[in-house]
C-alpha cells in the first residue's frame, strides 16, 4: 500500500505546485510529506526551479521576416499587375464596357494591399490618360482643319475625361475595400 501512496504522491506533485488540487488533496500531500522524510525531500526537490539553459536560435528572425515580406510583396505586385492588365485590356479605348468591373477590382485590390488612396487614383488615372493622349494624338489625320494647339488641347481634355471615367470606377472599388476594412475592424 505504501508504494501506491508514493506513486499517487508523485503523480499529484505537479498539480500541487500549480495549485490545481482540491483543498483536501493538497492537505493530504502536506501531511504525507510531514510523516515521510523521503516524500518531504521529493516535495522540496520539485519546488526548486530547474536551471534554464539559454538556447541559441539558429533562425534569424529579421532575415525570415524579410523573406516573408518580400514574397508577400511579390504576390501583391503580381495580383495588382493582373488586375491592372485586365483593367487596361477592357478599357473604354477598346470599346468595351467590361472596364467597369475590372477597374473596380483594380481599385479594390490596390487599396486592400497598400491602403493608399493616392496609389489607386494614380494607377487608374495615369495609364489611361497617357494611352488616351497617344490615341487621340495618333488620329491627327482625322482632325481635318484643326490647328496644332487646338488638337493638343482636345487630346488633353479628351484623355483627361477618359481617365476620370476610369478613375471613378476604381474609386468605387476602393470604397468597397475601405468599407470592408472598416467592417473588419469593428467586428
Amino acid at each position: 500500500m505504501k508504494d501506491k501512496e508514493r506513486s499517487v504522491f508523485k503523480d499529484l506533485l505537479p498539480l500541487y505546485h500549480e495549485g490545481l488540487l482540491s483543498k483536501e488533496s493538497a492537505e493530504w500531500i502536506e501531511e504525507a510529506a510531514e510523516n515521510d522524510e523521503e516524500l518531504q525531500k521529493l516535495l522540496k526537490m520539485t519546488e526548486a526551479e530547474l536551471p534554464k539553459e539559454h538556447i541559441e536560435s539558429t533562425v534569424h528572425e529579421s532575415q525570415m521576416f524579410k523573406k516573408i515580406n518580400r514574397k508577400l510583396s511579390l504576390y501583391q505586385l503580381m495580383f495588382t499587375a493582373i488586375s491592372f492588365f485586365l483593367a487596361i485590356h477592357t478599357s473604354l479605348l477598346n470599346e468595351s464596357f467590361g472596364f467597369i468591373l475590372w477597374y473596380a477590382v483594380l481599385g479594390l485590390a490596390v487599396y486592400l494591399f497598400y491602403r493608399d488612396m493616392k496609389l489607386v487614383i494614380l494607377l487608374s488615372f495615369a495609364p489611361i490618360f497617357i494611352w488616351g493622349m497617344g490615341d487621340i494624338l495618333a488620329s491627327w489625320d482625322a482632325a481635318d482643319g484643326t490647328g496644332v494647339v487646338e488638337h493638343l488641347l482636345y487630346s488633353v481634355f479628351g484623355a483627361f475625361m477618359l481617365a476620370v471615367i476610369h478613375c471613378f470606377f476604381a474609386a468605387a472599388g476602393m470604397m468597397i475595400g475601405w468599407l470592408f476594412l472598416k467592417l473588419k475592424e469593428s467586428s
